[in-house]
């Protein structure tokens, strides 16, 4: 019979933590909770792991090599079962930040309203994800779709669309352009897509991502070219406005999981309804 899993997981945080109280709190549990776990253990071995040494206990001889061939099995063993664990009640999402921050978060209220029991793990990353080898259900990416391996649904095709706050003067060449190092083409897109004359203006500030473009424009730094879902809210409310009309781009943002191997499907296929309705 194998022994107590509870038991080495006992004598390894006393090992580490060098007092019964220490290691307690490490596990979460109350001292005499450890005690019994490890006496447990003894029984299991027939010898004696822990001796008490005035007001300290120190580990025998035969705990320590115990510990000594365990190596760290412990931890490859919680390691291995911890994805099981979660899945219960969470959902790994990877997608990219700007993304997340200005259309995913701010919508989240309404998911937990929903589906308080799953929780959403997001993490962002400008890198597709290799399902095979990182730990998420499913991603949000950005591009043309036709992903080999993947179940795909389209959310919105991205768009274009300068806007600036109110009493900013009308898009001209000489209008101050935010510009996202991330996306530098947007201005020449819009513009040849809208049938501007001429160039997009030169004059401007240039920022690391289009999250940091709409703080920019939000503050009154000039005019920026956002994604019109992206803006939607601001538009609304009236703190920015549009400065010409919305072009399409073949692009668009997607729900993606693996066809085969797929994990938490129930769950993945309640995020993808409530996406697509957001979406809507």
């Amino acid at each position: 019979m194998l022994p107590s899993v509870k038991g080495l997981q006992a004598l390894a945080a006393l090992d580490r933590a060098a007092s019964l109280s220490a290691a307690a709190v490490a596990l979460g549990v109350t001292r005499s909770a450890l005690s019994h776990r490890i006496a447990d253990l003894e029984r299991q071995l027939g010898v004696t792991l822990v001796r008490q040494a005035g007001r300290s206990a120190e580990l025998t001889d035969d705990a320590r090599a115990l510990l000594l061939v365990m190596g760290d099995a412990l931890d490859r063993i919680e390691a291995a079962v911890e994805p099981f664990r979660r899945r219960r009640g969470e959902l790994r999402i990877s997608t990219v930040a700007t993304f997340a921050s200005l259309w995913l978060i701010p919508r989240l209220a309404d998911w937990q309203r929903r589906h308080p029991a799953i929780a959403l793990a997001i993490a962002t990353s400008t890198r597709p994800i290799d399902f095979a080898a990182d730990d998420f259900d499913c991603a949000i990416r950005h591009g043309f779709g036709g992903w080999p391996g993947l179940s795909e649904t389209l959310l919105f095709r991205e768009t274009l669309l300068p806007v600036a706050r109110p009493g900013v003067p009308p898009l001209s060449p000489a209008s101050v352009a935010i510009r996202a190092r991330s996306r530098f083409r947007d201005w020449h897109r819009w513009w040849q897509g809208a049938g501007q004359a001429g160039v997009p203006p030169e004059r401007g500030i240039i920022v690391e991502n289009r999250g940091q473009a709409m703080e920019a424009v939000l503050a009154g730094a000039g005019v920026a070219m956002m994604d019109a879902a992206y803006a939607a809210p601001h538009l609304a409310d009236g703190s920015l406005r549009a400065l010409g009309p919305t072009v399409t781009l073949p692009e668009g943002y997607y729900l993606v999981a693996p066809v085969s191997g797929a994990r938490n499907i129930g769950a993945v296929g309640l995020l993808r309804d409530w996406l697509a309705e957001q979406a809507a």
